[in-house]
């Protein structure tokens, strides 16, 4: 009798012992799952989400998935998103889209290219990853280039392939009628820096004709996966009307001559051009410039001005 109570206490004893480690486990495990940062939850979840898929990012396509939980929020916090017409430029497979419908936008429209993407998106609406609520909701299978919204008030949000920044501004800025109230882009941060550059160029002054930049976030290439080899940047794009009284074909092909050769002066440039040179030099020298002035060094509203 006493032998059993002996080994019933030691059976006991080493029970107390082992739910007490248990519980250590348990107590450590929620403790280092409360301090795991939020990127990683995300990148956790993207991992999930490319294992079950079998996604592979596309170089043919520029495809660079952003998974940073703390840059995912400061976008969605750029503009006010609730009631508003939004459309996703190639959302991925939803990390962006999720937080914009957690802001509950009037409608969401997800402009996407690739087709193997669009059968991801469409399989993790029917699996309810996530919830769509009362918004509107729509994803177009298209060439983004050729896509044309069919409202009239809308936000973009798009974080672009850096092979067509320029041709997607462009679009927006010029090749469609109802254009864009406001646009945040995510692109390459070299692009992004020429846009807001104080050094004109072609591309910052067509973008600036139509619109007032700010540059918002910096986005390290750690904040993607894969990474990309340059780091990326977020500028906001408001629709201004302005400048609306100098016609666009005349003002883009007076600054494509300006920037022909971009070393050369701009009188040099503008030599076999329909510009009456005598006149442009006269204005130069009303805006305090000498003959030998580049192109780059004049701002969006002296070019205006040499155009009127």
């Amino acid at each position: 009798m006493y032998k059993f109570k002996n080994i019933l206490c030691k059976i006991c004893k080493s029970s107390w012992i082992f739910v007490n480690n248990c519980q250590k486990l348990l107590l450590d495990f929620f403790k280092k799952l409360l301090e795991w940062k939020p990127k990683n939850i995300i990148k956790f979840v993207m991992q999930e989400i490319i294992k079950r898929y079998n996604i592979k990012a596309k170089k043919s396509l520029g495809q660079n998935f952003l998974v940073d939980e703390k840059i995912l929020d400061e976008i969605v916090e750029i503009t006010n998103i609730k009631n508003e017409n939004i459309i996703e430029i190639w959302p991925g497979f939803w990390t962006l889209t999720q937080k914009i419908l957690k802001n509950k936008p009037k409608s969401l429209t997800l402009v996407e290219f690739d087709n193997f993407m669009i059968k991801v998106l469409n399989d993790r609406i029917k699996n309810k990853d996530f919830e769509i609520g009362e918004t509107d909701f729509e994803i177009i299978n298209k060439d983004v280039l050729k896509y044309i919204p069919n409202f009239e008030n809308y936000k973009i949000i798009a974080n672009i392939p850096y092979y067509i920044t320029s041709p997607i501004l462009f679009h927006f800025l010029y090749n469609i009628k109802n254009f864009p109230k406001e646009m945040i882009i995510l692109m390459q941060k070299e692009v992004a820096d020429r846009i807001i550059s104080k050094k004109s160029s072609v591309l910052s002054l067509f973008v600036q004709k139509k619109s007032t930049i700010t540059e918002k976030i910096f986005v390290p290439k750690t904040a993607f996966s894969p990474s990309p080899k340059v780091d990326s940047m977020i500028l906001y794009f408001e629709y201004k009307k302005d400048f609306e009284k100098i016609n666009d074909e005349i003002f883009l092909s007076f600054i494509k001559s300006s920037f022909y050769s971009p070393r050369k002066k701009l009188l040099s440039n503008l030599e076999n051009g329909w510009y009456k040179k005598d006149k442009i030099f006269d204005k130069l020298q009303k805006l305090w410039y000498n003959e030998s002035v580049r192109a780059e060094n004049l701002k969006i509203t002296d070019f205006l001005y040499l155009l009127e």
